[in-house]
């Protein structure tokens, strides 16, 4: 789900139980190539609702998330952050990590 502003961003972390932001910058190539790559690894839990924000359309979620690496990926459950991720990130490590969350919230 594409998310237009920092209040679309913020709404969409309170409506889901668990929701992972992706944030992105334009002309990234690693971004482009990555969030293909979490969406599809995503679909294998269903509890976690994937959101993303281009940072350049929606500049305040940089400040907001202190995400000023793109990209930066965010998991919240019930609104707090339990995993960041940024420019680098291992998808084995990430979906490890993922796992272990769906697995003690129990939603």
């Amino acid at each position: 789900m594409k998310l237009h502003t920092i209040e679309e961003v913020e709404v969409f972390i309170k409506t889901n139980k668990l929701a992972a932001v992706f944030i992105s910058s334009p002309g990234c190539s690693v971004c482009q190539a990555l969030l293909p790559r979490i969406a599809d690894m995503l679909e294998r839990y269903p509890q976690v609702e994937l959101g993303y924000a281009d940072a350049s359309e929606v500049p305040e979620v940089k400040g907001s998330f202190l995400a000023f690496g793109a990209p930066t990926i965010l998991v919240f459950a019930e609104g707090k952050e339990q995993i960041r991720e940024g420019r680098f990130i291992r998808m084995e490590d990430f979906e490890n990590r993922v796992e272990r969350l769906v697995s003690l919230t129990n939603y």
